[in-house]
C-alpha cells in the first residue's frame, strides 16, 4: 500500500508546473475529481470574488460522507487552497486580493486526476506569472505545487520581498487553533504547539502568523495600510513545515509543505478568526514568502492535503514524516531561469 502511495507521489510531481503548454486541456470553469476516498469540485475565478478559485468542495465520502471541509454557506469566502494575495512591504492597494481578480484559466492535466490554475503575467497587476497544480491522490489527499515567476523586481519596491498568501475557509471545526510542532520560547524543546493566534500585536487584525525558528520577521513601510497579512508572532515559532487542524465529525485537516525556511524563501501559518465567534469557522491560511525577488528566477513550494478522520496527533506527524522522506527531488530548486 505504502509503495503505491509514493509511486503516485512521484508521478504526481513529475508534472511540471512552469508553464501553460499542450499538456493542457482546455480551459474550463469547474472541473470535478473522484479519487480514493475523495470527491473534489476545482474552480476558475471566472465567478470571483463571488465564487472563489481553487478548491471549491471537498468531501471524504467514507469518513465523513457528506460534508464539506469547507464553509458551504459563505459562497464569497468558502474554498481551500485559494490564492487569495500577493502583498509587498510598500503602500499600494496591489496588496489586497490581486489574484481573486483578472484572467486565471482552469484545465485538467493528461492523467485526468490533476488539474491546474495559470495566470499571465499580462493579467497580473504585479506582473506575476504563476501555475497552480492540484493531484487527487488516493486514499485522502491532495498534492500541489505553486510555481512562479516575477518580470518586474520593481514592483515590490526597495524592500524587495513579495508574500504569497493562500486560504482555507473551513467548515465548523471542533477546535480552532493551528497545531505544529515547535518551541514556545528560545531554547526551549520542540513540542506540540495549538496556535489560537490570539490578539496582542499592534497590527493585530482577526488573527495571525507564525514563522519558522530561523525565520526573521518582515520589515514593512510605516505608510502600509494592509498589515495584518505581514507581520507574525515572534513567539511560538515551529520547527517542521505542517499542522493540522481538528475538525467536526471528528475529522482532520493537515497541511504539509517542502520547504521550511531558506535563505530564499520560506513558509509561514496563518490562522484568522473573522467568522468566530457567530460560527466555528475559522480560515487556517498560509504563506510563502520569497526574501527578496530576482526577474525571471522561478519560486514555487509543494505541499500536500490531507482530509481524513483523527487519529492522534502521532499520526498527523508521522503523515507529514512519510510524506518528506518520500518526496522527490524538486527539478526547478529555484533555480534563475536560461
Amino acid at each position: 500500500m505504502m509503495e503505491k502511495l509514493c509511486n503516485s507521489l512521484i508521478v504526481s510531481f513529475l508534472i511540471t508546473a512552469a508553464s501553460a503548454d499542450d499538456r493542457l486541456g482546455p480551459a474550463q470553469e469547474t472541473i470535478d475529481i473522484k479519487s480514493g476516498d475523495l470527491t473534489v469540485q476545482f474552480r476558475d475565478n471566472s465567478a470571483s470574488p463571488k465564487i472563489l478559485s481553487g478548491v471549491q468542495s471537498l468531501f471524504n465520502q467514507r469518513d465523513a460522507p457528506g460534508y464539506d471541509a469547507y464553509d458551504p454557506d459563505g459562497r464569497g469566502a468558502s474554498a481551500g487552497l485559494n490564492f487569495e494575495h500577493i502583498i509587498s512591504g510598500h503602500q499600494t492597494p496591489h496588496n489586497k486580493f490581486t489574484p481573486r481578480h483578472g484572467r486565471y484559466t482552469l484545465h485538467r492535466l493528461p492523467d485526468q486526476n490533476s488539474v491546474q490554475l495559470v495566470r499571465r503575467a499580462e493579467d497580473s497587476p504585479w506582473k506575476v506569472s504563476s501555475t497552480l497544480t492540484y493531484k487527487v491522490t488516493a486514499p485522502h489527499y491532495i498534492d500541489f505545487e505553486f510555481r512562479c515567476r516575477v518580470h518586474d523586481a520593481q514592483l515590490f519596491g526597495e524592500r524587495g520581498w513579495a508574500l504569497f498568501f493562500f486560504a482555507n475557509y473551513m467548515n465548523d471545526v471542533a477546535e480552532v487553533p493551528l497545531h505544529f510542532r515547535g518551541i514556545k520560547q528560545p531554547g526551549d524543546e520542540e513540542t506540540w504547539i495549538a496556535g489560537d493566534a490570539p490578539a496582542g500585536p499592534a497590527d493585530w487584525n482577526g488573527g495571525g502568523t507564525y514563522r519558522h525558528v530561523d525565520a526573521a520577521p518582515l520589515e514593512y513601510d510605516d505608510d502600509v495600510k494592509f498589515r495584518l497579512n505581514s507581520w507574525s508572532y515572534d513567539a511560538p515559532r515551529f520547527t517542521k513545515p505542517f499542522y493540522y487542524g481538528r475538525v467536526a465529525r471528528d475529522m482532520t485537516l493537515i497541511l504539509m509543505f517542502d520547504k521550511a525556511h531558506t535563505p530564499v524563501d520560506e513558509m509561514r501559518l496563518s490562522l484568522f478568526k473573522f467568522k468566530l465567534p457567530q460560527h466555528p469557522r475559522p480560515a487556517w491560511d498560509f504563506q510563502y514568502v520569497v526574501h527578496r525577488v530576482e526577474e525571471n528566477r522561478e519560486y514555487g513550494f509543494r505541499g500536500r492535503l490531507v482530509w481524513k478522520k483523527f487519529v492522534s496527533p502521532a499520526d498527523c506527524l508521522e503523515e507529514y514524516q512519510t510524506w518528506a522522506k518520500n518526496l522527490p527531488a524538486d527539478p526547478a530548486n529555484g533555480k534563475p531561469s536560461s
